[in-house]
């Protein structure tokens, strides 16, 4: 069964050719996301990622089916707090 893997941002792999970003892989019949991680030697806290399939929110035991678009990213969090104007006197 074949599914299409978009990597984003720190998830991208790093090869001679390039960072690799999307992958189209073979899984078993069956997997679910947690499997996809593991095959991809993804080890990356699951609670700081954000798992899509098909544009939808997903937790890791969703099953993946034929065709599916799996999208793989770091949760981001934080910011920056805007400065406040400096007064004159």
């Amino acid at each position: 069964m074949n599914v299409s893997v978009h990597l984003h941002t720190v998830l991208q792999r790093q090869t001679p050719e390039g960072l690799v970003r999307q992958l189209e892989l073979s899984v078993q019949p069956q997997s679910n996301i947690s499997d996809l991680l593991t095959q991809l030697e993804i080890d990356f806290p699951l609670d700081s990622l954000l798992l899509v399939v098909n544009g939808r929110l997903v937790e890791e035991d969703h099953v993946l089916q034929e065709g599916d678009k799996a999208n793989l990213m770091p949760a981001i969090s934080g910011g920056q707090t805007p400065h406040p104007c400096p007064i004159f006197v």
